[in-house]
């Protein structure tokens, strides 16, 4: 009998840590991904793990998720690293960097499809950062890398 508990408290265990990767295959995923978050302060990071500024930013956006998740805040990362290293590359990093939510990868046919319905002037430079208020309007963006203070200055403009 105990054996048996410790097998299901495990099992429980594993799910709840237990990291989701979707694919973004079109611009009807994206809606749908915007729309999970209605209401909320969105900050959507687009990084790889090939990327040194994105691999150096990462940490310090899992840390304000952590300290910002309960406070009207969503952090959307959607990798852009190739489909098929999904399961060799970007999982494994985002387990070394905790990341127990759900992340996304690329998946459209057309980068430039994916690029333009973010912003038709970026020109895929990563990482790149948008940030949402609460109705859904693009409140900033920036590309390169910027540290925690710089990215919990600018969601708290908005979480008001």
């Amino acid at each position: 009998m105990r054996k048996l508990f410790l097998i299901i408290i495990l099992a429980v265990s594993v799910n709840i840590f237990a990291q989701e990767i979707k694919p973004v295959r079109n611009i009807d995923d994206l809606e749908a991904i915007r729309k999970s978050s209605s209401g909320k302060v969105t900050l959507y990071n687009f990084w790889a793990t090939w990327c040194k500024p994105c691999v150096q930013e990462f940490p310090e956006l899992v840390k304000l998720y952590a300290d910002y998740k309960d406070k009207g805040f969503e952090l959307v990362f959607i990798s852009v690293d190739m489909p098929e290293q999904v399961q060799d590359k970007v999982a494994p990093f985002l387990k070394n960097q905790n990341v127990s939510f759900t992340t996304y990868y690329n998946d459209f046919k057309s980068i430039d499809d994916f690029i333009n319905y973010y912003d038709k002037e970026w020109e895929g430079a990563i990482p790149s950062t948008y940030i949402y208020d609460k109705d859904g309007k693009l409140a900033q963006k920036f590309i390169g890398n910027k540290d925690y203070d710089f990215f919990e200055k600018e969601i708290k403009k908005y979480l008001n």
